[in-house]
């Protein structure tokens, strides 16, 4: 990789439902317009059991976002948001080993996410778990670390938290569940597992005190939960192309997260590099001597160093300087405080680089 040349961001929306989906009633024509009013650069949509929307020609650009169509694989447990497939995948709803279809993805040249791995599922709404259970599975690429509806449901704990998330989502996020990272970091530290956000919306109607709302409305979620990709090229314009590549940062782990209703997170950098060499976001660095940890974020924040799965340093400006003497597997996370009265909060969470011992 070029040091002297700066990679291009990309920030979009990953694991969405439409009206091809039996639980949502949104037409895709309402999502893509909302996904160009909130700037996204790239929608990754991913109905359930479904690829007919590629099948009907929404697989493209659409002015200055790209659609992508996936699949969510969604028996009763064991979600699987999986990405470069040619035929949808079907199972029974009470399939239980999601062995299956990770390695029918990966015969298909696919690959995939693990979805929502810890959904709380929400008993005052009435809102069942879909937690992934499946544990000893391999094969898949990494997994959702920061998802909103989830996030969102983890709240609804009594009648007074669910009023105020109900009318101010947004404040109620808190960031990814502690399980969920805790897991991550000791899935990066025997292999490769990488981080992706999700929105997981379905614009679902309610009623709450008898008046209808919608959770959420697109131009709402497409607002909050975004991964950036890292590319050293720019899009092209034509869709096959510029698809690879999206799918090719999102297989690499040249990518982070970010919760951007409050501030947009384009622009962050993490890297470690020498005087012959440099990683960023999802490769590996070998130590070879003398080497520097690297970050640079949009606006001043806490940014905490995580060195395999532990806090190393925490620092409150705009960027971060450290020598690398150790292996391991090192992340950064951003917090930000959206107002004066409101406390601390994830704002974005790296991908890994994962350093490991010159040979001597």
């Amino acid at each position: 990789m070029n040091a002297t040349q700066p990679l291009i961001d990309y920030g979009g929306a990953i694991h969405i439902h439409s009206d091809y989906s039996y639980d949502c009633q949104t037409p895709l024509a309402e999502i893509v317009a909302a996904a160009q009013e909130a700037g996204l650069d790239f929608a990754i949509l991913t109905d359930h059991f479904r690829l007919d929307a590629r099948h009907d020609g929404w697989e493209r650009w659409h002015g200055q976002t790209l659609l992508i169509v996936g699949e969510e694989i969604s028996p009763r447990y064991n979600h699987y948001v999986a990405l470069g497939l040619r035929e949808p995948i079907v199972v029974w709803k009470g399939e239980r080993n999601p062995q299956g279809y990770i390695d029918a993805v990966a015969r298909q040249g696919g690959f995939g996410f693990i979805a929502h791995p810890d959904h709380p599922g929400a008993l005052l709404a009435q809102v069942r778990r879909y937690p992934w259970l499946a544990w000893e599975a391999t094969g898949y690429t990494g997994m959702g670390i920061w998802d909103l509806v989830s996030d969102w449901i983890g709240q609804l704990r009594s009648p007074l938290r669910s009023g105020l998330a109900y009318l101010t989502p947004a404040t109620m996020l808190t960031g990814p569940r502690p399980e969920t990272l805790i897991r991550w970091d000791q899935l990066n530290q025997r292999s490769h597992c990488i981080g992706i956000g999700e929105v997981d919306n379905h614009n679902t109607q309610r009623r709450v005190l008898g008046i209808p709302v919608r959770i959420f409305p697109y131009r709402f979620a497409f607002r909050t939960i975004r991964t950036h990709i890292l590319l050293e090229h720019p899009f092209s314009g034509e869709t096959a192309p510029d698809i690879a590549k999206v799918l090719g940062a999102l297989r690499q782990g040249r990518c982070y997260v970010a919760q951007e209703f409050w501030w947009p997170a384009a622009g962050f950098s993490f890297r470690i590099f020498d005087d012959h060499q440099e990683a960023t976001m999802g490769e590996t660095f070998t130590i070879r001597g003398p080497a520097l940890l690297e970050v640079k974020a949009p606006q001043r924040g806490r940014i905490r160093l995580i060195h395999d799965g532990q806090l190393r340093r925490l620092e409150e400006r705009t960027g971060m300087e450290v020598d690398v003497k150790s292996p391991g597997v090192y992340r950064i996370e951003v917090w930000q405080k959206p107002s004066l009265w409101q406390g601390w909060k994830p704002w974005l969470y790296s991908n890994p680089i994962w350093v490991t011992p010159g040979v001597e």
